[in-house]
């Protein structure tokens, strides 16, 4: 695959969220079938968009193959989780203080400005927390953890690849051209990690993190951050979440 095919790396994740369908439905439709959307709908489009570029990626001459961004996971890297505040308390613009959240392999530090978790009970059964930026029917963001089951066999970042594509597989309906920037193989907590950024340039962009982490060779921890309207600040959110991940 050379450069004019449709898949291309980009050169980190500088590149604001301006809007995109992450939801994949109108945004009048609750947040839990949003969400349920988003993890279940998304398998066929990566296999319909990636058959034919999924053995480059993972070949020697891929992205894969090398470690990438550098900087895209530097917080990842060191496996820290710590929190900037306790929570509890809101700000004076109503946003909530910075907390750590987060299931039972993965936690991370949640950004204050505009963000909130879902109620336990509005948790989709797909994932072990969801957090939005903005409202809960029609978020301009997510941040979500949960766990997958892992094939013994399967290289980890074959199995990153084939998860952050399915995961942020809205994104491909954008109208922009997809791209993908691995950011290479790493620890979070002493255990193997890979982690991708992902998303579309031109027409409505859109932006996207996917972390994994190998929990035990049959299971995965996964963590993924969406951008569709929130702009700058909010992918800068993103990436300050994904840098403060580690173990709880």
């Amino acid at each position: 695959m050379d450069d004019s095919d449709t898949w291309e790396r980009r050169g980190g994740p500088e590149r604001p969220a301006s809007g995109g369908p992450v939801r994949g439905v109108d945004g009048s439709e609750p947040a839990q079938r949003v969400t349920r959307t988003v993890a279940l709908a998304v398998t066929v489009l990566f296999l319909l968009v990636t058959a034919a570029g999924l053995g480059w990626f993972l070949s020697d001459g891929g992205p894969l193959s090398g470690t990438g961004s550098e900087e895209a996971d530097a917080g990842a890297e060191s496996g820290t989780g710590e929190s900037a505040g306790d929570g509890g308390q809101g700000g004076a613009d109503g946003s909530a203080d910075p907390v750590t959240v987060g299931g039972d392999d993965l936690a991370y530090t949640l950004p204050g400005q505009g963000w909130h978790q879902l109620d336990a009970a509005d948790v989709p059964e797909e994932y072990t927390s969801y957090a939005v930026h903005g409202s809960d029917d029609d978020p301009a963001a997510l941040i979500v953890t949960g766990t997958r089951e892992l094939n013994a066999l399967e290289p980890l970042p074959g199995a990153a690849a084939r998860l952050a594509l399915e995961a942020a597989g809205p994104l491909l309906t954008s109208g922009g051209t997809p791209w993908v920037d691995p950011s290479g193989e790493r620890e979070v907590g002493g255990s193997p990690a890979f982690g991708m950024s992902v998303g579309t340039e031109g027409g409505e962009e859109v932006y996207g993190r996917f972390l994994l982490v190998e929990v035990d060779e049959d299971t995965g921890a996964f963590m993924l951050g969406v951008n569709t309207s929130g702009g700058d600040e909010v992918t800068a959110h993103i990436d300050a979440a994904f840098a403060s991940v580690g173990t709880p």
